[in-house]
């Protein structure tokens, strides 16, 4: 499998684009014209397209904070009890995959890619399938408010999506316990070295 990062300009775009159409489509009737400025994706041995999601940062401006009252900067607390600073927060969008295979590996990519570049939280809008998927990685995140489609344009172009019970998530990325949610990621963070 292939993980690609994908810009407005990269070759691949269009394809990630009508992957993530086709699968809101097909899942729960919705009209997807909208995306992140950067997309994700995992191809497989094929070139076939498995998963992709988008990834916004502060300065795309987030998606989710349309569900909260003033925005994530109001609700994110880092371990000082200070708040998360916009510019380490990353938000992950607009997830669709064909099969649940690569949804983790992928989600780790997209982890340590934040971590790279400072981020210590991750926020996320999650259906009642996903937190139950994430739950039984083990993840550590919180649950900010429901996904009220009052609260963006155009709410009957998510087709059923909101009848699925989306809430707004969010992880916090510390030193003593870093994201890891795929099973491989997790063995791999527990090897130990000696000498």
């Amino acid at each position: 499998m292939r993980t690609d990062f994908l810009t407005e300009q990269s070759p691949g775009r269009a394809a990630a684009e009508r992957h993530i159409q086709d699968v809101y489509r097909e899942v729960y009737g919705a009209r997807i014209t909208g995306f992140a400025p950067r997309l994700v994706t995992v191809r497989g041995p094929d070139g076939q397209i498995l998963c992709a999601a988008g990834l916004r940062t502060a300065s795309d401006g987030f998606f989710s904070d349309a569900y909260l009252d003033g925005g994530f900067t109001r609700h994110l607390r880092g371990p000082d009890g200070q708040p998360v600073p916009a510019a380490q927060i990353m938000e992950v969008v607009s997830l669709a995959s064909i099969t649940p295979f690569p949804v983790l590996a992928m989600l780790d990519v997209m982890v340590d890619w934040g971590r790279a570049r400072g981020m210590t939280c991750g926020v996320f809008t999650a259906t009642t399938k996903l937190r139950r998927l994430l739950e039984r990685t083990g993840l550590d995140y919180s649950t900010l408010a429901p996904a009220d489609p009052a609260r963006v344009a155009a709410p009957d172009s998510w087709g059923s999506y909101y009848a699925h019970d989306p809430w707004v998530c969010a992880c916090a990325d510390r030193l003593f316990a870093p994201v890891a949610l795929s099973p491989r990621t997790r063995a791999a963070s527990l090897r130990c070295e000696a000498s």
